[in-house]
């Protein structure tokens, strides 16, 4: 049962990843801690996505929900890191498809797809 519980966990956890915006964001986040940068604000997501802050603001509450970022407050700024090792390792792999690009045939031709 634990399998089916977990799976079903993570298959919410990977619809929430499937969003560009989010996805932009957390790439940018996952930067940040793989480099040693600084971690985004929301002004600075919202200048990478070109989004409204409220939107943004809206995002960043399911990923914090969800477990997978967490807020660091430094004086008047939140800044938003990638929650934990596990989040980092899949958003780095993430991030890095993006980066390359995926194959025309990773996912099959969408073509004959019917």
């Amino acid at each position: 049962m634990a399998l089916g519980r977990d799976a079903d966990a993570m298959a919410r956890v990977l619809k929430m990843l499937a969003n560009p915006d989010r996805l932009k964001m957390l790439c940018r986040m996952g930067m940040g801690d793989m480099d040693g940068g600084r971690r985004p604000t929301v002004g600075e997501l919202v200048t990478l996505t070109g989004l409204s802050q409220s939107r943004v603001s809206q995002h960043l509450s399911l990923l914090r929900e969800a477990g997978v970022v967490a807020p660091l407050r430094e004086g008047q700024q939140v800044r938003y890191r990638l929650a934990d090792a596990q989040v980092r390792a899949v958003m780095e792999a993430l991030c890095d498809l993006c980066e390359v690009g995926l194959p025309p045939s990773a996912f099959g031709d969408p073509a004959r797809q019917g």
